[in-house]
């Protein structure tokens, strides 16, 4: 099982960046809608105009497919995810990578108290990804 301490320190910060962006979205909108992280230097936004599971997928696939700028993207959204715990509000970021066989899906998992955002524990490893990078 991966963990996220097992991916490079280039990839962590990636996964960190996207998670802020989102963060701030959080903060501001109570919710945030699917974007990919990309560029050269991880300085571009693509917002994705879906939340729905499938069509955001295919999206997401379209878009990383015309790149040719990104060693690596992360692609973003909110999700809820079932843990042996209950069920719990996530960021989801999936990380592509151009060197890795497979993207890694992680979530950072949070509550909303009383307007408040409280991020629990650590992020959760979702599994493997096809690496939409790769073809």
């Amino acid at each position: 099982m991966m963990e996220y301490t097992d991916l490079s320190p280039s990839l962590q910060s990636a996964i960190e960046k996207a998670e802020n962006i989102a963060i701030e979205q959080l903060q501001s909108l109570r919710d945030f809608n699917p974007f990919i992280l990309c560029g050269e230097s991880l300085d571009k936004i693509e917002r994705i105009q879906s939340r729905e599971t499938d069509e955001m997928f295919e999206m997401a696939e379209e878009i990383i497919g015309e790149m040719d700028d990104s060693e690596t993207t992360v692609l973003t959204y909110s999700d809820t995810i079932m843990l042996n715990d209950g069920t719990f509000h996530a960021i989801v970021c999936q990380i592509y990578n151009v060197d890795e066989d497979f993207g890694y899906s992680f979530g950072q998992i949070y509550r909303i108290d009383a307007g408040k955002i409280n991020f629990l524990n650590k992020r959760v490893f979702l599994g493997e990804v096809r690496n939409l990078l790769v073809f």
